[in-house]
């Protein structure tokens, strides 16, 4: 497979605004694929990459973008299960050894040899083409538009791996903050059959709130008291970024309830002796394994499940990330290549002479 020409969006200096970049994409391997990008989503983890805020998984300049879908333009030769033209999509990392104790076990993300898709030098979805291996790869299924799918290869799988490993129907769950990831996980939760509470610190997100799952919500100014007709929690989502009332929350728990961190707020001091009491536990929750994306998109499929998403032509990335770091976004944000691509119609990038 030849070489060729690779136009990105990039952060040249931390915080700075993103700017057109090209580079030449190396000789594809056997086994991997070229995806010709219709759709990325613009995550907030995008944001701390770009503003250098995780140390050296940065590496400027910066291309970011791990919610990719589009379409197979090249094929490697050992490729298996997939083909040409086939709208696929690509989440948080895209290669592992798949040989080690972590990924024997279906949690490929925890390898130590993980490629991440935009960190660490690698050049991710802000862009017209990506490559990557073609084992984490991902067919989207027919039900699922790309601009709603792309939104769950990250915010999606995170908050539904977490549902899904520690709730069953009919447990009572909260989830903290109505926003990217949390507006999701209501939608999760509810599909999955538990009984949800929403906790927000913005009144005006009620009827959002009981509209994607809930039946109950909870604003946050002040202590959360228990709200009529709800039970006591088994399962606590934090989905926010922001401080919250953890006194409060670890109250509101069930003895043996877990309170689980999907978001990453400043750091949280628990009353350890509060929690003990109630043999309570405290989790945090990752983007998953190749196992846990595909069950999501399925799951999200067959149940309907949506993220609400505003787009943005993909040169408009800077006025994209303006709003997100507004908190103007309601509540993914997704970046489109102006070309219309459709299932079969693809552009095989042109070779470098």
């Amino acid at each position: 497979m030849s070489a060729h020409q690779v136009n990105t969006w990039a952060a040249a200096s931390p915080q700075g605004r993103l700017d057109k970049l090209s580079y030449i994409s190396p000789t594809l391997p056997h086994t991997h694929v070229q995806i010709q990008i219709s759709h990325c989503g613009l995550c907030a983890s995008d944001v701390h990459l770009i503003d250098g805020d995780w140390g050296d998984a940065s590496v400027f300049p910066q291309v970011c973008g791990h919610e990719v879908v589009g379409f197979i333009s090249q094929l490697g030769a050992e490729v298996q299960g997939l083909q040409l033209g086939q709208r696929v999509g690509v989440g948080w990392y895209k290669s592992a050894c798949l040989e080690c104790e972590f990924c024997r076990m279906g949690d490929e993300q925890h390898c130590s040899a993980l490629i991440a898709t935009c960190a660490h030098g690698e050049r991710g979805g802000f862009a017209d083409y990506l490559t990557c291996d073609g084992r984490f790869v991902f067919p989207i299924p027919e039900r699922l538009t790309s601009e709603h799918a792309a939104p769950l290869l990250c915010a999606g799988v995170t908050v539904y791996t977490a549902l899904k490993r520690a709730t069953r129907p009919g447990m009572a769950v909260g989830i903290v903050g109505v926003g990217g990831l949390g507006h999701l996980a209501l939608q999760f939760a509810a599909k999955i059959g538990c009984r949800v509470t929403a906790f927000s610190s913005t009144a005006g997100k009620r009827d959002e709130a009981l509209l994607l799952g809930a039946s109950h919500f909870v604003e946050m100014t002040g202590p959360v008291d228990r709200p009529v007709g709800s039970e006591d929690l088994d399962f606590i989502l934090v989905t926010s970024a922001a401080a919250c009332n953890w006194p409060s929350l670890i109250a509101k728990l069930r003895p043996r309830g877990t309170l689980c961190f999907a978001g990453m707020p400043p750091p949280v001091t628990l009353d350890i002796s509060a929690m003990m009491y109630k043999t309570l536990s405290v989790t945090t929750a990752n983007v998953g394994g190749r196992q846990d994306i595909r069950d999501t998109l399925a799951f999200a499929a067959e149940q309907q499940i949506q993220p609400w998403v505003q787009q943005w032509p993909m040169d408009q990335v800077n006025a994209a990330i303006d709003q997100l770091r507004l908190g103007h976004v309601r509540y993914r944000a997704v970046l489109h290549n102006p070309v219309a691509i459709a299932p079969g119609v693809f552009a095989p990038a042109p070779p470098v002479c």
